[in-house]
């Protein structure tokens, strides 16, 4: 029996010291804070095509207007006699666009106003060069 004890002491050393290592410790994630929800402003799908409409149409102005403005004096003439009622039309339908986007809350953002002062502009330089032109 006096045997047995360290025998026993031992066998359990050789069983502990081969046995495979425990696996580290899984760590658990700190808790990180949750940054408060900041509403942004969404555009549903009806307003966007709104505004996209809407913005084409300016721009489409804008080029022709620009178009226009760019042309030589004998150019500007020979169009306004071709299409007397042209420019007219061009300045009707850009200030009906002014109208449209001041009464319309779809229409209340950066990009319209950007393109409508565009338009405003190109509408001042096609003005001056019919001018210059003697053009009425």
């Amino acid at each position: 029996m006096g045997y047995k004890g360290p025998f026993v002491t031992l066998g359990l050393s050789l069983v502990v010291a081969c046995s495979a290592p425990l696996p580290p410790p899984t760590p658990t994630p700190a808790a990180t804070p949750t940054p408060a929800a900041t509403p942004v402003p969404t555009l549903d799908a009806q307003v966007a095509d709104v505004q996209y409409a809407f913005l084409s149409e300016v721009n489409d102005l804008s080029s022709d207007v620009e178009a226009m403005a760019a042309g030589s004096c004998s150019d500007m003439s020979a169009e306004t006699r071709a299409n007397p009622t042209e420019v007219p039309q061009m300045r009707g339908f850009a200030a009906t666009l002014q109208r449209v986007a001041s009464n319309q809350a779809a229409l209340d953002n950066d990009d319209v106003r950007s393109a409508l002062a565009d338009l405003t502009k190109a509408v001042g330089q096609l003005d001056d060069s019919l001018a210059k032109c003697g053009i009425q």
